[in-house]
């Protein structure tokens, strides 16, 4: 009997010296590497941290960013926009999980228990696929944009400096859940966005390097989420901490994490591709763009119209189903906006305002004035007309459309067409006929350039007509009467 205890005794603790090894000897290896993603390999971790031995507690966060693509030197307001993060733990029973599944080119990644494994350069292990127990606090996230509470920066960008707008979504762990040290395996899922401004906002999809050479891929919506567990010993109790976890989809390659974006099969990335695009630092599963648009409004005044002459002028930016000013479900957006009489203050050289601030009022422009709108969403028509309340008689009305801001011949908008129309006089605003036809154009596909031109015709000046046709009557009686005198002569 004692025999038999001993032997068992033995065992058990060459099984607990076994165990405390392995447990010792993975912590110490992923210590110095943690297999963490840098970002342009700037020395800072695109998710995580990769400080060595520093604990993360329960939390683990990525980054969800939106570039703003061809907004120029001027910093322009956040859009209404969100995106829904759900995580689940990958299949353990056996069969092969897959990600970004049915898209081309293939950027397809699997994972399957037992066979999976992940390397730190010298050790290579068995990947652990998460378990929903130890994912605490919710299983979905929310990374929302909102105009109404973002601060347009009033500094100047700079290429190749551009804007970004940045939410973090943070999962947290609940570390008495794991039971031993290694690397555990979850999915990350993104929702397309929601949102008035759901349509404004693009994905975009990346490049990578399938062995052949740089392709194009898909945008990815998916993502693997390895989270980094090693034991700690505190008094003889052994406890579990999260030091480290990436998010990939597909690439744990060491050499390439420690880089960081190359253009290299299915880069580690959370969502926040295209963050340093303007360096050339594009994540392969893509980004999400916003680009923001443009509008210029133009006076012209020519022939018997006194070039001070005043225009009103209704514009109305709309946004949303019921395309109305009441409707509109952008209405606390800001914009920046020139007009006649505005000072700049420095370093503003626009003012900012809502969208429904822009909307209560008429400009009234006079030759060569011009309203100009900067920071529209592209699903923004815009609305305008012109009347006639100052000039004392009916002028006529033309407009040429342009596709930029630049209002140059090359960037013609033929598709705008809207008749010269001729503008009766109306001081009270209350008859139709002094008003132009209207011009409604959506932004999608550009900015938007509209240039009025009023003029009324030269005539043939009346002093001329009077001085005339006097001189013109005393030719015609003389040669009239020289004619009969000299028909008289004939005849005697």
């Amino acid at each position: 009997m004692k025999k038999r205890m001993k032997k068992w005794l033995g065992c058990a603790a060459a099984a607990i010296m076994v165990i405390a090894m392995g447990a010792t000897g993975f912590a110490r290896d992923f210590d110095t590497d943690q297999n963490l993603s840098f970002f342009g390999g700037s020395g800072t971790a695109n998710v995580g941290v990769h400080s060595t031995g520093q604990a993360l507690g329960n939390t683990v966060s990525f980054d969800k960013v939106i570039l703003v693509e061809d907004g120029g030197t001027e910093a322009v307001d956040e859009p209404y926009v969100k995106w829904k993060y759900t995580i689940r733990p990958v299949k353990d029973d056996g069969t092969v999980d897959t990600i970004n599944a049915g898209l081309a080119p293939d950027v397809a990644a699997t994972y399957k228990k037992g066979t999976t494994t992940i390397s730190d350069g010298t050790n290579t292990i068995l990947v652990e696929p998460g378990q929903a127990a130890q994912i605490t606090g919710g299983t979905e996230k929310t990374a929302e944009f909102k105009a109404d509470t973002y601060n347009i920066p009033t500094a100047v960008i700079t290429a190749p400096d551009v804007q970004t707008f940045t939410k973090t979504v943070s999962f947290s762990f609940d570390t008495t859940q794991f039971t031993k040290p290694g690397v555990y395996r979850f999915v990350i899922t993104e929702s397309d966005p929601e949102g008035a401004n759901k349509t404004d906002v693009e994905d975009i999809g990346g490049k990578g390097d399938n062995g052949a050479g740089e392709t194009d891929v898909p945008y990815q919506r998916e993502r693997f989420l390895d989270v980094y567990v090693r034991s700690k010993d505190n008094a003889g109790v052994i406890t579990y901490e999260i030091y480290g976890y990436v998010m990939h989809s597909g690439d744990t390659d060491k050499d390439h994490n420690a880089t960081g974006n190359k253009w290299a099969q299915h880069k580690n990335s959370g969502f926040d591709g295209g963050k340093q695009k303007g360096n050339g630092k594009l994540t392969p599963q893509g980004y999400t763009r916003y680009i923001p648009r443009k509008v210029k409004i133009k006076k012209k005044i020519s022939g018997l119209v006194p070039t001070d002459t005043l225009f009103p002028f209704t514009i109305q930016l709309l946004h949303g189903a019921t395309q109305t000013v009441a409707g509109n479900d952008n209405k606390d957006m800001q914009i920046k906006v020139k007009y006649p009489g505005f000072t700049a203050t420095a370093p503003n050289t626009y003012e900012i305002m809502t969208i429904d601030q822009f909307n209560a009022a008429v400009r009234n422009l006079k030759h060569d004035e011009e309203v100009e709108i900067i920071g529209l969403p592209k699903s923004t028509t815009v609305v305008v007309k012109e009347q006639n309340k100052n000039f004392v008689g009916a002028v006529k009305s033309d407009l040429t459309g342009y596709k930029s801001v630049d209002l140059i011949d090359a960037n013609k908008d033929t598709t705008i067409t809207v008749p010269t129309k001729v503008l009766k006089p109306d001081a009270t605003s209350t008859d139709p006929d002094s008003f132009s036809a209207e011009v409604t154009r959506q932004l999608t596909a550009n900015d938007l350039g509209l240039l009025y031109h009023n003029h009324v015709d030269e005539i043939t000046p009346t002093g001329v007509v009077l001085t005339v046709v006097p001189y013109a009557m005393m030719i015609f009686v003389s040669i009239s009467m020289a004619f009969m005198f000299l028909t008289k002569r004939k005849e005697e």
